[in-house]
């Protein structure tokens, strides 16, 4: 396979597939040439494709190409229906979706392969299946997903999660969910985001029990403090943007998250104005002003908080 046409949220997950590639194809990192495709015109890239390395068998060309650019799909159908072999071309951009009406579509669907690397819960599960089955690991489907609950929908932190449990079960190459609570690092935002939900809603029990989690962990009550007020602060950005008619796509490009957050969040905001979430920012800033000047103590502070936020 010479032609590769990657598309994703994920910068990470991209560059791990184009790793993969370079890996598969023993590529010399002198013989990887990138481009932006606003800066040079499909001749010039297909010229380079049609030149062989001067020092080793295989090249790679990697595009950066946005979809609303023209490209001249006839020039590249014709290089493709007689290509280098020795050449190796991705193309790559950063998009949720894919038009599959466009011509560029169609023509890496004919000659090469297109994936999808979303970071989504699907594709992250048979990203972790994969990474298993190529290490010789296996591991339960409800277990996997568990494991994704812990470690979150970042690549490169699932990536060294992953190479933690392969460490620790060298000699057993089954991972129980007993394995994942021993070695793996819960991530930080959906602790903070499960916490702040639950505060939302006023589910005290629940609120009180991550917090006892939290200090379980050592965590002091004025971190929690600003992990609060920074979720919080988040929240009423959604609110914000969502009352001005921006779509979860769009809150998601302007605040620079993972669409999924952004689904969550407006999830929790609909009984919440925009003059509530402001006021438990506050309320925040001013425990974590009377614990730092003494005027509360810490841990009843911020138990009281969860338990009435008015207080």
């Amino acid at each position: 396979m010479n032609f590769y046409l990657f598309y994703g949220n994920d910068d990470s997950y991209i560059n791990k597939k184009i790793d993969k590639v370079i890996k598969d194809y023993d590529i010399d990192i002198n013989d990887i040439i990138k481009y932006n495709f606003t800066d040079y015109k499909i001749d010039d890239i297909l010229e380079e494709a049609s030149m062989n390395s001067m020092f080793n068998n295989n090249k790679l060309i990697i595009i950066n190409y946005n979809f609303k650019e023209d490209i001249d799909t006839l020039k590249l159908e014709k290089y493709m229906q007689n290509y280098n072999p020795n050449t190796y071309i991705i193309l790559y951009t950063k998009t949720d979706k894919m038009d599959t009406r466009k011509k560029i579509y169609k023509l890496f669907l004919k000659y090469g392969k297109i994936e999808e690397l979303n970071n989504s819960q699907n594709n992250l599960f048979d990203y972790i299946k994969n990474s298993l089955k190529e290490h010789n690991y296996t591991m339960s489907n409800s277990n996997i997903s568990y494991f994704i609950t812990r470690v979150g929908n970042d690549i490169n932190n699932i990536d060294n999660e992953l190479e933690k449990l392969y460490i620790y079960k060298i000699d057993n190459k089954e991972i129980t969910k007993e394995d994942i609570d021993d070695l793996v690092i819960v991530n930080m935002d959906d602790e903070i985001f499960a916490i702040t939900n639950a505060v939302v809603n006023n589910n005290i029990d629940e609120s009180l029990r991550l917090y006892n989690e939290f200090m379980s962990k050592n965590y002091e009550p004025t971190q929690i403090i600003g992990l609060l007020a920074n979720q919080f602060q988040f929240l009423y950005q959604v609110k914000y943007l969502y009352n001005k008619n921006n779509s979860q796509d769009e809150i998601s490009k302007i605040l620079e998250v993972h669409p999924y957050r952004v689904k969550l969040a407006i999830g929790s905001i609909y009984n919440y104005t925009e003059k509530d979430l402001l006021h438990y920012i506050k309320r925040l800033a001013d425990l974590d002003q009377n614990i730092k000047t003494g005027n509360i103590n810490k841990n009843i502070g911020l138990e009281l908080f969860l338990i009435n936020k008015d207080i």
